[in-house]
């Protein structure tokens, strides 16, 4: 028996290019097993049944189209494979694992994702502003996320609502540098991000110890910055921000900046693994519904990065565009939202809301690992 992945190496025929970017769209690995026995045949052709796998047969070979989990269960079949047709399925699946490496961390986000807590600790935030302002409403917030299951607790410091206004990297500081050093001490298992575009707030952040920055404007807009993280090990998110592009706002134009941005994260020596992508939903489009929308039907194209996306569509105001729903009304149809791009590999879910997100995860991961008995 012969094992080859075709996902990425061109082996396939130029009449399934379309399979192939198909499959590298929704998460898929196209596997072929060649020089079969009819009962080795009969036992992967039932298997594939079993775990789903959509597949097409000529005389000594199978190619399936498989999930990651799917791969993974198949190769438990010890009395089908021996050692060495594991070890290469082992190492297929270990080529397309999605790995988020942080400072001290090394993340899988290959069939499961974080839960990423928003703190805000501004008086003008869109959803939660002032709310968390005070040290005392702020101490009881972290302690009420890490304990409905956080998995990050990004800290900002500045609002960057529509309408915000900028305040000084120093005031930024003095709100969040204390919640980095309470969340150090008390939640050293909570990973901790900061929300920030200022050189200044990065390098102290940096130096407190947190284990990623999430930047709006992609690292891209001040070579200070670019600098600053790539002397350090910190994991970043790096946002499409629309307010810096001129052009129209299409899918091809947000996968060229993509590449910008990580073609500068290269010039810089920065392992990509420490990356994360957001095409900033309801921020990149500047309030249009349409586009909003459109931004989370495509999400899937930004999977042929193979790194982590992250998405904040918490509350957000295309349900009030949309289904006219007050902020405080908006947590069902922000799930199903979630949901939705969760399922599409958006694996990153930035949320206000997160024992409720936590139950989500659970239950879509659980149905992604069951099979029929």
């Amino acid at each position: 028996m012969n094992i080859q992945d075709l996902t990425h190496t061109g082996a396939l025929n130029p009449a399934d290019t379309l399979l192939q970017k198909q499959a590298q769209l929704d998460q898929k690995l196209i596997i072929t097993f060649s020089n079969l026995t009819p009962t080795e045949t009969n036992q992967l052709v039932t298997l594939f049944d079993h775990y789903f796998v959509t597949f097409t047969q000529d005389e000594q070979a199978l190619t399936g189209l498989f999930t990651y989990q799917a791969l993974s269960e198949l190769i438990q079949n010890k009395s089908l494979f021996d050692d060495a047709a594991q070890h290469v399925m082992e190492t297929i699946l270990n080529q397309h694992k999605i790995v988020w490496q942080l400072p001290n961390w090394q993340i899988d986000l290959t069939t499961s994702g974080l839960v990423y807590a928003i703190l805000n600790t501004t008086p003008d935030s869109f959803y939660d502003g002032g709310k968390y302002f005070q040290k005392a409403d702020a101490i009881t917030q972290i302690e009420a996320l890490v304990a409905s299951g956080a998995d990050v607790i990004e800290v900002g410091g500045q609002s960057t609502r529509p309408g915000y206004t900028e305040i000084s990297s120093e005031e930024e500081l003095e709100r969040i540098l204390p919640y980095i050093d309470i969340l150090k001490s008390r939640f050293p298992d909570t990973l901790i991000a900061v929300d920030s575009y200022k050189p200044k707030v990065i390098e102290a952040s940096i130096d407190a110890g947190v284990h990623i920055i999430n930047d709006i404007n992609g690292f891209v807009d001040d070579q200070r910055k670019i600098d600053l993280v790539k002397n350090s090990k910190v994991g970043l998110v790096s946002m499409l921000n629309r307010r810096l592009m001129n052009e129209p706002i299409t899918y091809t134009k947000i996968i060229e900046t993509f590449d910008d941005q990580l073609q500068t994260f290269k010039n810089a020596n920065i392992d990509l693994k420490r990356v994360a992508l957001d095409p900033g939903i309801g921020f990149s489009t500047v309030g249009n519904l349409n586009n909003d929308l459109a931004l989370m039907h495509g999400i899937k194209k930004l999977n042929q990065y193979q790194l982590p996306i992250m998405t904040a569509v918490s509350n957000k105001s295309y349900l009030q565009k949309l289904l006219g729903l007050a902020k405080d009304d908006r947590l069902t149809m922000t799930l199903i939202t979630e949901a939705l791009l969760y399922s599409a590999g958006n694996r990153i879910l930035r949320v206000h809301n997160v024992a409720e997100t936590v139950q989500m995860r659970t239950l879509i991961d659980t149905i992604h690992k069951s099979y029929l008995v």
